[in-house]
């Protein structure tokens, strides 16, 4: 697989020549800085399984008056859209099964949200390669990327599966709470390793460059 940022106006020959020798490419896009949200100028999402636009990113190209809609619009240039729908989750629609699903976010303290819509993409293209189904793919997308904002560090902040299984368990052990939302989250069981889970929460190292100590 790949993931591809595409330019509006601007071909990556690169996308097609990958397509053609069998790779499944993942794109997503920047904003327009032109001003056309024209999808005529995005011509290698003709080369690419999936585009994961923000609903703003969707919308704006498809003219739609919301994400859910700009969503199915989008599944006619490219077979599979996901929109991610910020604090509301994301949503998307598989063109090929006819498949929709909608996954809410998980509500977490922000530290840094650097590179947590590339540690979105990197946890759906996971799931996308292990043909898990859709719901299980934007939810193990989603929880990645709530998990990386609680880091610093852009790529330094995306978690593995200690800070998975770890947070699995925390989670499972707070009393009192609505069953359902776990329920989302229970294909987790099988994925994760079964030896002891380290406590929740984990402490990182963080990067020394950029973050500056008082004397």
């Amino acid at each position: 697989a790949a993931v591809a940022s595409l330019t509006p106006g601007r071909s990556a020959p690169w996308i097609a020549e990958a397509a053609r020798r069998g790779t499944r490419v993942f794109a997503d896009v920047g904003w327009d800085d032109t001003g056309a949200w024209d999808l005529a100028g995005l011509t290698d999402l003709a080369h690419c399984e999936a585009f994961l636009p923000n609903a703003e990113e969707a919308m704006r190209y498809t003219g739609a008056t919301c994400p859910r809609a700009a969503a199915h619009a989008l599944t006619a240039h490219v077979p599979l859209a996901v929109v991610t729908l910020g604090a509301e989750g994301a949503y998307a629609v598989d063109r090929r099964t006819g498949e929709s699903a909608e996954v809410p976010a998980i509500a977490v303290e922000a530290l840094d949200p650097t590179g947590a819509g590339d540690v979105f993409v990197a946890g759906f293209v996971t799931g996308t390669l292990a043909d898990w189904p859709l719901a299980d793919r934007l939810a193990f997308a989603g929880l990645t990327a709530a998990l990386s904002v609680q880091e610093f560090g852009g790529s330094l902040s995306a978690p593995g599966w200690s800070e998975i299984a770890a947070w699995w368990r925390r989670v499972q052990s707070v009393r009192g709470q609505d069953p359902a939302p776990l329920r989302r989250y229970a294909f987790l069981e099988s994925l994760l390793p079964h030896e002891a889970a380290r406590p929740w929460p984990l402490r990182r190292a963080v990067p020394t460059i950029g973050f500056g100590r008082s004397a």
